[in-house]
């Protein structure tokens, strides 16, 4: 309830959607700022550190616009179901670019995933990647393409359009950088995408790892994180996740004000079963070795059963 002061209704739209075009410009601008150092960067120093730059920056269009876009928030109209649609025309486009299946994987089961997180019928984050797992994974992805293979979306069928369309956008996208730029543009660009996939495991295991699934109220299976340079791997504030379920109309702008109501309300003894802080807790969380929310806690201040 306490969101509902930050709700995305209570944002003056023409604000709202410079300040999120005006974020989209810059991402955009700073992909071409890396590619552009190609020039006189050599490729030991260019490819690790443009793939890894330009991975950041492809998740960063992923939680700025796909994400927000789903919560029809990425742009606001008057009209509810107006700007509804506008999102929705927007979500699939940006998803047709990024070999995601928009309709599918968030208009539709992001939703499912806030109100069942992580239960059976959750097929946004059914992979829990903390531990052995997480490390797994994220070495398969040092090979270059692997990410194709670890693409959510593969699960609802295989759509050649959206499949050739975003091989069309990627490979123009390196062929330029390779043509106008330098060779090792366009390996940089093939690899980024593989970032771009890990930063995206990196933040399933911190909202939602160290078997946060065992909690039975929903609302508490979520965790805040902060590390580190989390502005580089967790843009936008998708970090502020706990609130993000709690109350999922914030725009991520207001999320860091919504946070601090938060903290007013949940008493500061419990407040380390909520929050990641610091290297050390991030490291234990990822690796799945947090400890849960007290049980008798949970059962006897359990959100969902809120009136």
């Amino acid at each position: 309830a306490a969101g509902n002061e930050f709700h995305f209704v209570k944002q003056t739209p023409w604000r709202h959607n410079l300040l999120n075009l005006s974020c989209l410009i810059g991402i955009l601008g700073a992909i071409a700022g890396v590619m552009a150092l190609g020039h006189v960067l050599n490729p030991v120093a260019y490819i690790p550190m443009a793939s890894v730059l330009l991975g950041c920056l492809f998740f960063s269009v992923f939680v700025l616009v796909i994400h927000e876009c789903s919560h029809c928030m990425f742009m606001l109209k008057r009209d509810r179901e107006a700007s509804k649609r506008l999102n929705h025309r927007i979500g699939t486009i940006a998803g047709n670019l990024l070999f995601t299946d928009y309709m599918a994987h968030w208009a539709r089961e992001h939703t499912v995933h806030h109100l069942h997180p992580m239960d059976d019928v959750d097929r946004q984050d059914s992979l829990r990647f903390s531990g052995r797992t997480l490390v797994g994974k994220l070495t398969l992805l040092l090979i270059p393409g692997a990410a194709l293979f670890f693409n959510p979306s593969k699960q609802y069928g295989f759509q050649p359009l959206r499949f050739l369309t975003s091989m069309m956008f990627f490979g123009s996208l390196a062929a330029a950088g390779a043509y106008w730029v330098h060779w090792q543009v366009a390996v940089a660009i093939v690899m980024s995408f593989n970032v771009t996939a890990m930063c995206t495991i990196h933040k399933i295991a911190h909202e939602h790892g160290s078997e946060l699934i065992q909690v039975e109220d929903p609302y508490l299976r979520s965790r805040s994180y902060f590390y580190p340079f989390r502005w580089v791997f967790s843009p936008f504030r998708i970090n502020y996740h706990f609130e993000h379920h709690a109350n999922f109309n914030v725009p991520w702008y207001r999320l860091k004000a919504y946070h601090q109501r938060v903290k007013e309300l949940v008493p500061e003894d419990l407040l380390p079963y909520f929050l990641t802080k610091g290297f050390k807790q991030s490291v234990q969380q990822i690796a799945g070795t947090r400890d849960l929310p007290p049980e008798e806690w949970v059962a006897r201040r359990s959100l969902s059963a809120l009136p």
